[in-house]
Protein backbone atom coordinates (compact mmCIF):
# COMPACT_ATOMS: atom_id res chain seq x y z
CA UNK A 1 0.00 0.00 0.00
CA UNK A 2 1.11 3.71 -0.92
CA UNK A 3 2.99 5.29 1.69
CA UNK A 4 1.29 8.89 2.70
CA UNK A 5 2.80 11.92 2.08
CA UNK A 6 4.15 12.94 5.34
CA UNK A 7 5.98 9.54 5.91
CA UNK A 8 7.80 9.71 2.44
CA UNK A 9 8.68 13.54 3.35
CA UNK A 10 10.29 11.95 6.85
CA UNK A 11 11.87 9.50 4.41
CA UNK A 12 13.73 12.04 2.34
CA UNK A 13 14.93 14.26 4.78
CA UNK A 14 16.13 10.94 6.51
CA UNK A 15 17.45 9.97 3.50
CA UNK A 16 19.54 13.32 3.47
CA UNK A 17 20.03 13.60 7.05
CA UNK A 18 20.75 10.14 8.09
CA UNK A 19 19.12 10.34 11.09
CA UNK A 20 21.11 8.65 13.99
CA UNK A 21 17.79 7.21 15.45
CA UNK A 22 16.85 4.74 12.92
CA UNK A 23 17.56 1.00 13.52
CA UNK A 24 19.84 -0.37 9.98
CA UNK A 25 18.54 -4.43 9.79
CA UNK A 26 20.15 -6.91 7.06
CA UNK A 27 18.27 -10.54 6.56
CA UNK A 28 21.08 -13.12 5.00
CA UNK A 29 18.95 -15.96 3.58
CA UNK A 30 21.35 -18.43 2.37
CA UNK A 31 20.55 -21.71 0.85
CA UNK A 32 23.40 -23.86 0.07
CA UNK A 33 22.05 -27.80 0.96
CA UNK A 34 19.11 -28.36 -0.90
CA UNK A 35 16.73 -31.54 -0.36
CA UNK A 36 16.56 -32.33 -4.35
CA UNK A 37 18.39 -29.82 -6.43
CA UNK A 38 22.37 -29.26 -6.99
CA UNK A 39 24.34 -27.99 -3.53
CA UNK A 40 25.89 -25.09 -3.61
CA UNK A 41 29.65 -24.86 -2.65
CA UNK A 42 30.68 -23.58 1.19
CA UNK A 43 30.93 -19.72 0.85
CA UNK A 44 32.77 -18.28 4.09
CA UNK A 45 32.42 -14.72 2.68
CA UNK A 46 28.51 -15.10 3.99
CA UNK A 47 29.91 -15.42 7.53
CA UNK A 48 32.17 -12.46 6.68
CA UNK A 49 29.35 -10.45 5.32
CA UNK A 50 27.50 -11.09 8.57
CA UNK A 51 30.23 -9.77 10.56
CA UNK A 52 30.38 -6.61 9.02
CA UNK A 53 27.19 -5.91 9.15
CA UNK A 54 27.09 -6.58 13.14
CA UNK A 55 29.77 -4.30 13.48
CA UNK A 56 28.54 -1.46 12.02
CA UNK A 57 25.41 -1.87 14.10
CA UNK A 58 22.55 -3.92 11.48
CA UNK A 59 20.46 -6.01 13.91
CA UNK A 60 21.06 -8.93 11.30
CA UNK A 61 18.79 -12.13 10.90
CA UNK A 62 20.40 -15.34 8.96
CA UNK A 63 18.29 -17.99 7.67
CA UNK A 64 20.41 -21.12 6.47
CA UNK A 65 18.70 -23.37 4.08
CA UNK A 66 15.32 -22.29 5.26
CA UNK A 67 12.09 -23.70 4.02
CA UNK A 68 9.78 -21.73 1.86
CA UNK A 69 6.84 -21.00 4.84
CA UNK A 70 10.48 -20.04 7.10
CA UNK A 71 11.74 -17.64 4.22
CA UNK A 72 8.14 -16.13 4.06
CA UNK A 73 8.03 -15.72 7.79
CA UNK A 74 11.37 -13.84 7.75
CA UNK A 75 10.35 -11.16 5.03
CA UNK A 76 7.17 -10.71 7.07
CA UNK A 77 8.83 -10.26 9.89
CA UNK A 78 11.70 -7.47 8.49
CA UNK A 79 8.73 -5.71 6.68
CA UNK A 80 6.72 -5.51 10.23
CA UNK A 81 10.31 -4.27 11.60
CA UNK A 82 10.78 -1.70 9.04
CA UNK A 83 7.51 0.30 8.82
CA UNK A 84 7.65 1.38 12.55
CA UNK A 85 12.06 2.85 12.14
CA UNK A 86 13.18 2.39 8.76
CA UNK A 87 16.90 2.62 8.59
CA UNK A 88 19.30 1.03 6.20
CA UNK A 89 18.05 -2.20 4.78
CA UNK A 90 20.34 -4.60 3.40
CA UNK A 91 18.48 -8.36 1.92
CA UNK A 92 21.37 -10.60 0.70
CA UNK A 93 19.90 -13.90 -0.83
CA UNK A 94 21.84 -16.59 -2.19
CA UNK A 95 20.91 -20.11 -3.69
CA UNK A 96 18.92 -21.02 -7.22
CA UNK A 97 17.65 -18.11 -8.51
CA UNK A 98 15.54 -18.68 -11.55
CA UNK A 99 12.98 -15.99 -13.65
CA UNK A 100 10.53 -15.93 -16.51
CA UNK A 101 9.54 -12.78 -18.32
CA UNK A 102 7.72 -11.14 -15.90
CA UNK A 103 9.27 -12.33 -12.66
CA UNK A 104 12.23 -13.81 -10.26
CA UNK A 105 12.13 -16.37 -7.32
CA UNK A 106 14.33 -17.67 -5.13
CA UNK A 107 14.30 -21.67 -4.91
CA UNK A 108 13.45 -22.90 -1.06
CA UNK A 109 15.38 -25.83 0.59
CA UNK A 110 13.02 -28.55 -0.40
CA UNK A 111 12.13 -27.39 -3.97
CA UNK A 112 12.19 -29.88 -6.76
CA UNK A 113 12.57 -29.00 -10.32
CA UNK A 114 9.79 -25.70 -10.97
CA UNK A 115 8.21 -25.08 -14.02
CA UNK A 116 6.48 -21.47 -13.72
CA UNK A 117 3.19 -23.15 -12.83
CA UNK A 118 3.90 -24.46 -9.51
CA UNK A 119 6.25 -21.85 -8.21
CA UNK A 120 4.06 -20.66 -5.50
CA UNK A 121 5.22 -24.01 -3.13
CA UNK A 122 8.64 -24.08 -4.31
CA UNK A 123 10.44 -20.61 -4.07
CA UNK A 124 9.94 -17.21 -2.79
CA UNK A 125 9.08 -14.93 -4.86
CA UNK A 126 11.02 -11.24 -4.93
CA UNK A 127 7.75 -9.05 -4.76
CA UNK A 128 7.10 -10.04 -1.32
CA UNK A 129 10.68 -8.19 -0.59
CA UNK A 130 8.96 -4.93 -1.75
CA UNK A 131 7.66 -3.40 1.19
CA UNK A 132 10.55 -4.63 3.16
CA UNK A 133 12.76 -2.41 1.09
CA UNK A 134 10.21 0.02 -0.32
CA UNK A 135 10.33 1.40 3.90
CA UNK A 136 13.67 2.14 3.61
CA UNK A 137 13.65 4.43 -0.15
CA UNK A 138 17.05 5.32 -0.48
CA UNK A 139 18.82 3.62 1.82
CA UNK A 140 17.22 -0.22 0.69
CA UNK A 141 19.93 -3.07 -1.40
CA UNK A 142 18.63 -6.16 -2.49
CA UNK A 143 22.11 -7.94 -3.09
CA UNK A 144 21.88 -11.35 -4.75
CA UNK A 145 24.50 -14.44 -5.17
CA UNK A 146 22.88 -16.62 -7.93
CA UNK A 147 24.16 -20.20 -7.84
CA UNK A 148 27.23 -20.91 -10.00
CA UNK A 149 25.80 -24.64 -10.72
CA UNK A 150 22.45 -23.64 -12.91
CA UNK A 151 19.52 -25.92 -12.58
CA UNK A 152 18.49 -28.34 -15.81
CA UNK A 153 15.19 -29.09 -16.60
CA UNK A 154 13.60 -25.74 -16.13
CA UNK A 155 9.93 -25.41 -18.07
CA UNK A 156 9.38 -21.76 -19.41
CA UNK A 157 11.58 -20.37 -16.95
CA UNK A 158 15.99 -19.44 -17.15
CA UNK A 159 18.52 -19.41 -13.96
CA UNK A 160 19.50 -16.37 -12.51
CA UNK A 161 17.88 -13.18 -12.39
CA UNK A 162 15.14 -11.63 -14.78
CA UNK A 163 14.41 -8.06 -15.01
CA UNK A 164 13.53 -6.69 -11.40
CA UNK A 165 10.89 -4.43 -10.95
CA UNK A 166 12.07 -3.37 -7.54
CA UNK A 167 10.23 0.01 -5.76
CA UNK A 168 11.63 3.30 -6.27
CA UNK A 169 14.59 3.68 -4.15
CA UNK A 170 15.77 0.58 -3.97
CA UNK A 171 19.35 -0.79 -5.21
CA UNK A 172 19.96 -4.55 -7.08
CA UNK A 173 23.56 -5.82 -6.58
CA UNK A 174 23.98 -8.91 -8.08
CA UNK A 175 27.29 -10.89 -9.02
CA UNK A 176 29.24 -13.66 -7.26
CA UNK A 177 30.26 -13.59 -3.29
CA UNK A 178 33.73 -11.79 -3.95
CA UNK A 179 31.67 -9.13 -5.52
CA UNK A 180 28.93 -9.22 -3.39
CA UNK A 181 30.76 -8.59 -0.43
CA UNK A 182 32.96 -5.36 -2.15
CA UNK A 183 29.70 -3.72 -2.76
CA UNK A 184 28.76 -4.18 0.82
CA UNK A 185 31.71 -2.76 2.11
CA UNK A 186 31.94 -0.27 0.06
CA UNK A 187 28.54 1.00 0.96
CA UNK A 188 29.47 0.67 4.11
CA UNK A 189 32.20 3.12 4.27
CA UNK A 190 31.34 6.61 5.66
CA UNK A 191 30.23 9.06 2.84
CA UNK A 192 29.86 6.20 0.31
CA UNK A 193 26.87 6.45 -2.33
CA UNK A 194 25.37 3.83 -4.05
CA UNK A 195 26.87 5.16 -7.77
CA UNK A 196 30.87 3.85 -6.49
CA UNK A 197 29.48 0.13 -6.07
CA UNK A 198 30.23 -0.08 -10.18
CA UNK A 199 33.85 -0.94 -9.25
CA UNK A 200 32.98 -4.30 -7.39
CA UNK A 201 32.13 -5.55 -9.97
CA UNK A 202 29.11 -6.41 -9.51
CA UNK A 203 26.13 -5.82 -11.34
CA UNK A 204 24.03 -2.50 -10.04
CA UNK A 205 20.67 -1.49 -10.76
CA UNK A 206 17.84 0.71 -9.66
CA UNK A 207 17.94 3.34 -7.31
CA UNK A 208 21.92 4.79 -8.01
CA UNK A 209 22.89 8.52 -6.28
CA UNK A 210 26.09 10.36 -6.51
CA UNK A 211 24.84 12.51 -4.24
CA UNK A 212 22.78 10.93 -1.37
CA UNK A 213 25.06 8.85 1.37
CA UNK A 214 24.36 5.70 2.22
CA UNK A 215 26.74 6.19 5.29
CA UNK A 216 26.79 9.15 7.11
CA UNK A 217 29.89 9.73 8.94
CA UNK A 218 28.99 9.91 12.82
CA UNK A 219 30.31 13.47 13.19
CA UNK A 220 27.88 14.95 10.75
CA UNK A 221 24.96 16.17 12.07
CA UNK A 222 21.26 17.02 9.97
CA UNK A 223 21.00 20.27 8.90
CA UNK A 224 18.68 21.73 6.77
CA UNK A 225 18.69 21.03 3.16
CA UNK A 226 17.63 23.47 0.21
CA UNK A 227 15.19 23.30 -2.29
CA UNK A 228 17.45 21.86 -4.96
CA UNK A 229 18.81 18.88 -2.75
CA UNK A 230 15.14 18.10 -1.47
CA UNK A 231 14.25 17.91 -5.12
CA UNK A 232 17.36 16.02 -6.30
CA UNK A 233 16.40 13.01 -3.61
CA UNK A 234 12.53 13.26 -4.55
CA UNK A 235 13.83 12.87 -7.88
CA UNK A 236 15.62 9.67 -7.31
CA UNK A 237 13.47 8.39 -5.37
CA UNK A 238 10.98 8.74 -8.44
CA UNK A 239 7.52 7.84 -6.21
CA UNK A 240 4.25 10.08 -5.78
CA UNK A 241 4.74 9.57 -2.40
CA UNK A 242 7.61 11.51 -2.71
CA UNK A 243 6.72 14.00 -5.52
CA UNK A 244 4.17 14.47 -2.92
CA UNK A 245 6.22 15.09 -0.41
CA UNK A 246 8.03 17.59 -1.89
CA UNK A 247 4.81 19.50 -3.41
CA UNK A 248 3.63 19.64 0.83
CA UNK A 249 7.11 21.18 1.59
CA UNK A 250 6.73 23.76 -1.53
CA UNK A 251 3.42 24.24 -2.67
CA UNK A 252 5.06 26.34 -5.06
CA UNK A 253 8.50 25.48 -5.41
CA UNK A 254 10.44 26.09 -8.39
CA UNK A 255 9.19 22.26 -9.67
CA UNK A 256 5.95 21.95 -8.57
CA UNK A 257 4.72 22.01 -11.88
CA UNK A 258 7.23 19.30 -12.39
CA UNK A 259 5.99 17.26 -9.66
CA UNK A 260 2.32 17.30 -10.31
CA UNK A 261 3.15 15.73 -13.36
CA UNK A 262 5.48 13.13 -12.26
CA UNK A 263 2.63 12.20 -9.96
CA UNK A 264 0.17 11.64 -12.55
CA UNK A 265 2.81 9.96 -15.07
CA UNK A 266 4.18 7.50 -12.52
CA UNK A 267 0.33 6.80 -11.07
CA UNK A 268 -0.96 6.07 -14.78
CA UNK A 269 2.32 3.96 -15.45
CA UNK A 270 2.35 1.94 -11.66
CA UNK A 271 -2.01 1.22 -13.15
CA UNK A 272 -0.94 0.29 -16.82
CA UNK A 273 1.47 -2.40 -14.88
CA UNK A 274 -0.89 -3.99 -12.89
CA UNK A 275 -3.83 -4.29 -15.28
CA UNK A 276 -1.02 -5.54 -17.91
CA UNK A 277 0.19 -8.46 -15.38
CA UNK A 278 -3.59 -9.83 -15.39
CA UNK A 279 -3.84 -9.55 -19.13
CA UNK A 280 -0.53 -11.31 -20.27
CA UNK A 281 -2.06 -14.07 -18.08
CA UNK A 282 -4.40 -15.11 -21.28
CA UNK A 283 -7.41 -15.69 -18.67
CA UNK A 284 -10.18 -17.03 -20.65
CA UNK A 285 -13.72 -17.41 -19.60
CA UNK A 286 -13.11 -20.77 -18.12
CA UNK A 287 -10.31 -19.77 -16.20
CA UNK A 288 -11.94 -16.52 -14.52
CA UNK A 289 -14.37 -19.46 -13.31
CA UNK A 290 -11.93 -21.34 -11.93
CA UNK A 291 -10.20 -18.02 -10.23
CA UNK A 292 -13.93 -17.49 -8.67
CA UNK A 293 -14.72 -20.63 -7.21
CA UNK A 294 -10.87 -20.56 -5.77
CA UNK A 295 -12.06 -16.83 -3.93
CA UNK A 296 -15.60 -18.12 -3.15
CA UNK A 297 -14.15 -21.67 -1.50
CA UNK A 298 -12.12 -19.27 0.94
CA UNK A 299 -14.76 -17.45 1.57
CA UNK A 300 -14.34 -13.99 -1.06
CA UNK A 301 -17.86 -13.94 -2.45
CA UNK A 302 -17.17 -12.79 -5.90
CA UNK A 303 -21.22 -12.40 -6.20
CA UNK A 304 -21.33 -15.37 -8.94
CA UNK A 305 -19.80 -18.17 -10.78
CA UNK A 306 -19.68 -16.47 -14.42
CA UNK A 307 -16.32 -15.95 -15.62
CA UNK A 308 -17.19 -12.57 -15.71
CA UNK A 309 -14.89 -10.41 -13.38
CA UNK A 310 -17.11 -7.25 -11.96
CA UNK A 311 -16.74 -4.97 -9.17
CA UNK A 312 -17.28 -7.69 -6.65
CA UNK A 313 -15.53 -9.62 -8.10
CA UNK A 314 -12.81 -7.04 -8.06
CA UNK A 315 -13.50 -6.43 -4.41
CA UNK A 316 -13.02 -10.31 -3.62
CA UNK A 317 -9.51 -10.12 -4.73
CA UNK A 318 -9.33 -6.99 -2.82
CA UNK A 319 -9.93 -8.86 0.14
CA UNK A 320 -7.86 -11.75 -0.69
CA UNK A 321 -4.92 -9.88 -1.38
CA UNK A 322 -5.35 -8.01 1.81
CA UNK A 323 -5.29 -11.03 3.99
CA UNK A 324 -2.34 -12.27 2.34
CA UNK A 325 0.05 -9.01 2.70
CA UNK A 326 -0.26 -8.14 -1.16
CA UNK A 327 -0.87 -4.95 -2.62
CA UNK A 328 -4.48 -4.80 -2.50
CA UNK A 329 -5.21 -3.31 -5.82
CA UNK A 330 -7.79 -5.83 -7.20
CA UNK A 331 -5.60 -7.86 -10.10
CA UNK A 332 -3.67 -10.88 -10.24
CA UNK A 333 -0.13 -11.73 -11.58
CA UNK A 334 0.76 -14.95 -12.16
CA UNK A 335 2.67 -15.32 -8.63
CA UNK A 336 -0.63 -14.21 -7.54
CA UNK A 337 -2.43 -16.58 -9.75
CA UNK A 338 -0.06 -19.59 -8.36
CA UNK A 339 -0.97 -18.33 -4.42
CA UNK A 340 -4.15 -18.37 -5.10
CA UNK A 341 -4.71 -21.55 -6.99
CA UNK A 342 -2.34 -23.46 -4.93
CA UNK A 343 -4.22 -22.26 -1.27
CA UNK A 344 -7.38 -22.74 -2.68
CA UNK A 345 -6.88 -26.46 -3.50
CA UNK A 346 -5.41 -27.11 -0.39
CA UNK A 347 -8.29 -25.80 1.33
CA UNK A 348 -10.18 -28.39 -0.84
CA UNK A 349 -8.77 -31.06 -0.05
CA UNK A 350 -9.02 -30.13 3.87
CA UNK A 351 -12.86 -29.23 3.34
CA UNK A 352 -13.21 -32.81 1.69
CA UNK A 353 -11.36 -34.75 4.48
CA UNK A 354 -14.14 -32.74 6.41
CA UNK A 355 -17.00 -34.52 4.78
CA UNK A 356 -15.32 -37.89 4.49
CA UNK A 357 -14.71 -38.00 8.31
CA UNK A 358 -18.83 -36.31 9.16
CA UNK A 359 -20.22 -38.54 6.44
CA UNK A 360 -18.20 -42.11 7.97
CA UNK A 361 -19.57 -40.53 11.72
CA UNK A 362 -23.33 -39.64 10.29
CA UNK A 363 -23.83 -43.14 8.22
CA UNK A 364 -22.34 -44.59 11.42
CA UNK A 365 -25.64 -43.49 12.95
CA UNK A 366 -27.43 -43.83 10.58
CA UNK A 367 -26.96 -47.68 10.82
CA UNK A 368 -27.31 -47.85 14.11
CA UNK A 369 -30.62 -46.16 14.23
CA UNK A 370 -31.97 -48.72 11.53
CA UNK A 371 -30.49 -51.51 13.91
CA UNK A 372 -32.91 -50.62 16.37
CA UNK A 373 -36.04 -49.60 14.00
CA UNK A 374 -36.04 -50.37 10.28
CA UNK A 375 -34.30 -54.22 10.98
CA UNK A 376 -37.49 -55.03 12.76
CA UNK A 377 -39.62 -55.11 9.80
CA UNK A 378 -42.43 -53.48 11.33
CA UNK A 379 -43.96 -50.43 9.52
CA UNK A 380 -43.94 -48.30 12.71
CA UNK A 381 -40.37 -48.94 12.92
CA UNK A 382 -40.02 -47.90 9.10
CA UNK A 383 -41.83 -44.58 9.87
CA UNK A 384 -39.62 -44.15 12.82
CA UNK A 385 -36.62 -44.43 10.30
CA UNK A 386 -37.92 -42.38 7.93
CA UNK A 387 -38.78 -39.68 9.85
CA UNK A 388 -35.23 -39.31 11.09
CA UNK A 389 -33.36 -40.33 8.24
CA UNK A 390 -35.56 -39.93 4.82
CA UNK A 391 -32.75 -39.98 2.94
CA UNK A 392 -30.44 -42.34 4.74
CA UNK A 393 -28.81 -45.71 3.67
CA UNK A 394 -31.89 -47.55 4.06
CA UNK A 395 -34.83 -45.06 2.80
CA UNK A 396 -35.49 -47.06 -0.28
CA UNK A 397 -35.89 -50.61 1.94
CA UNK A 398 -38.09 -49.22 4.33
CA UNK A 399 -40.23 -47.36 1.76
CA UNK A 400 -40.57 -50.48 -0.09
CA UNK A 401 -41.55 -52.35 3.22
CA UNK A 402 -44.47 -49.42 3.77
CA UNK A 403 -45.50 -49.84 0.22
CA UNK A 404 -46.04 -54.02 1.02
CA UNK A 405 -47.40 -53.32 3.74
CA UNK A 406 -49.93 -50.73 2.04
CA UNK A 407 -50.30 -53.53 -0.48
CA UNK A 408 -51.69 -55.99 2.21
CA UNK A 409 -53.89 -53.64 3.44
CA UNK A 410 -55.55 -52.67 0.43
CA UNK A 411 -56.06 -56.22 -0.60
CA UNK A 412 -57.68 -57.28 2.67
CA UNK A 413 -60.96 -53.88 2.11
CA UNK A 414 -63.57 -53.89 1.42
CA UNK A 415 -64.92 -52.53 -1.83
CA UNK A 416 -66.64 -49.58 -0.47
CA UNK A 417 -62.93 -48.62 1.85
CA UNK A 418 -60.94 -49.49 -0.76
CA UNK A 419 -62.54 -47.41 -3.49
CA UNK A 420 -62.29 -44.26 -1.00
CA UNK A 421 -59.16 -44.71 -0.48
CA UNK A 422 -58.07 -44.85 -4.20
CA UNK A 423 -59.59 -41.76 -5.14
CA UNK A 424 -58.04 -40.00 -2.20
CA UNK A 425 -54.60 -41.30 -3.51
CA UNK A 426 -55.63 -40.23 -6.83
CA UNK A 427 -56.91 -36.56 -5.77
CA UNK A 428 -53.36 -36.64 -3.52
CA UNK A 429 -54.94 -33.41 -1.42
CA UNK A 430 -55.29 -32.72 1.73
CA UNK A 431 -58.89 -32.46 1.68
CA UNK A 432 -59.25 -35.84 0.27
CA UNK A 433 -57.13 -37.48 2.59
CA UNK A 434 -59.59 -35.31 5.17
CA UNK A 435 -62.91 -37.16 3.80
CA UNK A 436 -61.28 -40.62 3.62
CA UNK A 437 -60.50 -39.95 7.54
CA UNK A 438 -63.91 -38.48 8.39
CA UNK A 439 -65.21 -41.71 6.47
CA UNK A 440 -62.79 -44.23 7.95
CA UNK A 441 -60.90 -42.60 11.15
CA UNK A 442 -60.21 -46.04 12.32
CA UNK A 443 -59.48 -47.37 8.36
CA UNK A 444 -56.67 -49.93 7.35
CA UNK A 445 -55.10 -46.49 6.20
CA UNK A 446 -56.13 -43.86 8.33
CA UNK A 447 -52.00 -43.63 9.79
CA UNK A 448 -51.01 -43.65 5.95
CA UNK A 449 -53.70 -40.46 5.35
CA UNK A 450 -52.27 -38.66 8.44
CA UNK A 451 -48.70 -39.18 7.36
CA UNK A 452 -49.99 -37.90 3.83
CA UNK A 453 -51.75 -34.70 5.42
CA UNK A 454 -48.74 -34.10 7.18
CA UNK A 455 -46.29 -34.61 4.28
CA UNK A 456 -48.69 -31.88 2.06
CA UNK A 457 -48.93 -29.45 4.80
CA UNK A 458 -45.12 -29.20 5.12
CA UNK A 459 -44.87 -28.84 1.11
CA UNK A 460 -47.32 -25.84 1.50
CA UNK A 461 -45.28 -24.20 4.21
CA UNK A 462 -41.85 -24.61 2.22
CA UNK A 463 -43.42 -23.69 -1.43
CA UNK A 464 -42.43 -20.27 -1.20
CA UNK A 465 -38.76 -20.99 0.13
CA UNK A 466 -38.29 -24.01 -2.70
CA UNK A 467 -39.15 -21.07 -5.34
CA UNK A 468 -36.36 -19.33 -4.23
CA UNK A 469 -34.17 -22.31 -4.13
CA UNK A 470 -35.21 -22.77 -7.53
CA UNK A 471 -34.55 -19.09 -8.84
CA UNK A 472 -31.21 -19.21 -6.71
CA UNK A 473 -30.39 -22.73 -8.65
CA UNK A 474 -31.53 -21.54 -12.27
CA UNK A 475 -28.83 -18.58 -11.45
CA UNK A 476 -26.12 -20.94 -10.64
CA UNK A 477 -26.87 -24.00 -12.85
CA UNK A 478 -28.92 -22.61 -15.96
CA UNK A 479 -27.95 -24.83 -18.66
CA UNK A 480 -28.40 -28.14 -19.48
CA UNK A 481 -24.52 -28.75 -19.96
CA UNK A 482 -23.79 -27.60 -16.08
CA UNK A 483 -26.93 -29.69 -14.65
CA UNK A 484 -25.01 -32.74 -16.89
CA UNK A 485 -22.01 -31.78 -14.99
CA UNK A 486 -23.27 -31.76 -11.69
CA UNK A 487 -25.02 -35.03 -11.86
CA UNK A 488 -22.15 -36.40 -13.01
CA UNK A 489 -20.13 -35.09 -9.96
CA UNK A 490 -22.50 -36.70 -8.13
CA UNK A 491 -22.62 -39.87 -9.70
CA UNK A 492 -18.96 -39.79 -9.35
CA UNK A 493 -19.17 -39.60 -5.75
CA UNK A 494 -21.92 -42.52 -5.28
CA UNK A 495 -24.50 -40.57 -4.06
CA UNK A 496 -26.80 -41.63 -7.21
CA UNK A 497 -28.80 -38.96 -8.73
CA UNK A 498 -30.26 -41.20 -11.25
CA UNK A 499 -30.12 -40.72 -14.74
CA UNK A 500 -27.40 -38.18 -16.00
CA UNK A 501 -29.76 -36.56 -18.50
CA UNK A 502 -29.62 -32.47 -17.14
CA UNK A 503 -33.24 -33.24 -15.51
CA UNK A 504 -32.92 -32.90 -11.93
CA UNK A 505 -35.85 -35.45 -10.33
CA UNK A 506 -36.27 -36.50 -7.05
CA UNK A 507 -33.15 -38.54 -7.42
CA UNK A 508 -31.37 -36.17 -8.30
CA UNK A 509 -32.64 -33.62 -5.32
CA UNK A 510 -31.80 -36.59 -2.57
CA UNK A 511 -28.28 -36.77 -3.97
CA UNK A 512 -27.59 -32.95 -3.85
CA UNK A 513 -29.14 -33.37 0.03
CA UNK A 514 -26.94 -35.67 0.70
CA UNK A 515 -23.89 -33.90 -0.77
CA UNK A 516 -24.95 -30.92 1.16
CA UNK A 517 -25.64 -32.67 4.74
CA UNK A 518 -21.95 -34.53 4.44
CA UNK A 519 -20.63 -31.14 4.05
CA UNK A 520 -21.78 -29.04 6.43
CA UNK A 521 -24.06 -26.99 3.83
CA UNK A 522 -27.22 -25.66 3.95
CA UNK A 523 -29.70 -29.21 3.19
CA UNK A 524 -32.30 -27.91 0.30
CA UNK A 525 -31.74 -30.25 -2.35
CA UNK A 526 -31.27 -27.16 -4.88
CA UNK A 527 -27.87 -26.10 -6.26
CA UNK A 528 -26.40 -22.98 -4.38
CA UNK A 529 -23.20 -21.05 -4.80
CA UNK A 530 -21.57 -22.90 -2.12
CA UNK A 531 -22.73 -26.20 -3.18
CA UNK A 532 -21.27 -25.10 -6.88
CA UNK A 533 -18.09 -24.28 -5.28
CA UNK A 534 -17.64 -27.51 -3.14
CA UNK A 535 -18.84 -29.88 -6.22
CA UNK A 536 -16.79 -28.31 -8.77
CA UNK A 537 -13.64 -27.52 -6.97
CA UNK A 538 -12.53 -30.97 -5.56
CA UNK A 539 -15.50 -31.60 -3.65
Amino acid sequence: MRMKWAAVAAMVTALLASAASAKDRALIVDLSNYKHLTDLPSDGRINAIRSRLISEGFEVDRLDNPTLSRMRAAVFALEAATQGEPGRTIILLRGHIVHDDARTWIMSQGGRTPDRYDLGSKALPFYLLDRALGSSAGSAVLATIPSPRPLDGLVDLENGLGALNLPQGVTSVSGTSRQVQRAINALLRPGSTTAELASSGATVDGYISSTTAFTVAENETPEDIGELAYWSAVRDIGTPEAYDAYLNRYPNGLFAEQAAQAIIGTEQDREAAIKQAETDLRLNRSKRQEIQRSLALLGYDPRGIDGVFGPATRRAIVAWQEDNRLEPHGFLDRDQLSLLTEVAARRAAELEEEARRRRLVEEARDRAYWNATGITGLEEDYRLYLDRYPDGIFADIARDGIADFEAERRAELSGRERAAWDRAEADNSIAAYEDFLADYPDGAFAETAKTRIAELEEEARSEQLRAQFGATENAVARNSATRLLIEGRLSGLGLDPGTVDGEFDASTRRAIRRFQKARGLNVTGYIDQPTMVRLLLGG
